[in-house]
């Protein structure tokens, strides 16, 4: 029997942020098998991370390989189950390492415990490029929209609300769609996906995530505050239905192209994102570091169990 745990990532609050299920199985699976335990869970995201060094368990190694799978496919990056697993590493299991890292499709990731017990994850930057069709010039290197694509846009934004621009990450194939910085919170949280019309439209294979933010003109009246009144710097939805997720509560990997971006648009090097999930929501603290995005969260355990192979 496996160690198996669900955690809400990018949240101090059971029942917010992002569950992501963590499978504690030391020795590698075929992907067939990982892909039948992901749909089991059918959570957004299932992570396998597996120790690196056969002398070492899950308490003392500090190199492990980790992949995620969607309840369809394996994912490239994935932050809120990098967040999970860490969370499941140094605190359920108690390792005794300060940095683990992470052999996966995108790189080495490395994460460490910070000094609150939050955890730090060292993630790549996104390279962005301008979609010609989709809003003003923006110093990005440019290349035109597929002619799909602002239908694609539209079966999440209404034609009500104005889109600003439009921007692409080709390493990861994630869509930023940025609108009107008017849009309040309830507006916002109001967006629908047609999902069985965005498939019909596109097969994935341009688009894999399409991300909708804004940066609020005055968050305090539009709802873009935290409880203690603190405002975001930016917020956003992502919606992944050619991944088989079609919103994600907490997109760790999205904020390593949207947060570029804003960086550029703010002039800041550390940022406070929203990802305004219905009903759940979830925090980012951001720091731009060179090439790479730093990202700070919190998690917490809601399920602690044992999985039969």
């Amino acid at each position: 029997m496996t160690k198996t745990y669900i955690v809400d990532a990018f949240t101090m609050e059971r029942f917010k942020g992002n569950p992501a299920a963590v499978c504690l199985i030391p020795e590698v699976l075929p992907d067939e098998t990982y892909l039948k335990i992901a749909a089991e869970f059918n959570l957004s995201e299932t992570a396998f991370p597996v120790p690196l060094d056969s002398s070492a368990d899950y308490k003392t190694c500090s190199k492990f390989s980790l992949r995620w799978f969607t309840p369809k496919t394996e994912f490239p990056l994935c932050g809120h189950a990098t967040l999970a697993t860490s969370h499941v590493l140094f605190n359920e299991i108690g390792n005794i390492n300060n940095e683990i890292h992470y052999e996966t499709l995108s790189g080495t990731l490395k994460v460490r415990k910070d000094e609150n017990g939050n955890v730090e994850m060292n993630f790549p930057k996104y390279e962005l490029v301008e979609l010609e069709e989709l809003g003003p010039q923006q110093g990005y290197p440019k290349i035109a929209a597929p002619e799909f694509l602002m239908d694609v846009i539209h079966c999440v934004v209404p034609k009500t609300i104005p889109i600003v621009s439009a921007l692409y990450a080709p390493e990861a194939r994630f869509l930023i769609v940025i609108i009107d910085p008017n849009t309040t919170r309830s507006e916002f949280e109001a967006l629908k996906l047609n999902s069985s019309r965005a498939l019909e439209l596109h097969d994935g294979s341009f688009v894999r995530d399409m991300s909708i933010t804004l940066r609020p003109k005055n968050p305090l009246e539009q709802g873009f505050v935290d409880p203690s009144e603190e405002a975001y710097d930016y917020t956003c939805r992502c919606f992944g239905p050619w991944d088989g997720v079609n919103e994600d509560p907490a997109t760790g990997s999205a904020q390593c192209a949207m947060a570029p971006y804003w960086a550029k648009v703010t002039g800041k090097k550390e940022l406070y994102a929203y990802q305004a999930f219905p009903t759940r929501g979830a925090q980012f603290r951001i720091r731009l570091q060179d090439d790479r995005v730093i990202l700070n969260g919190s998690s917490v355990t809601v399920l602690r169990g044992e999985l039969r192979l």
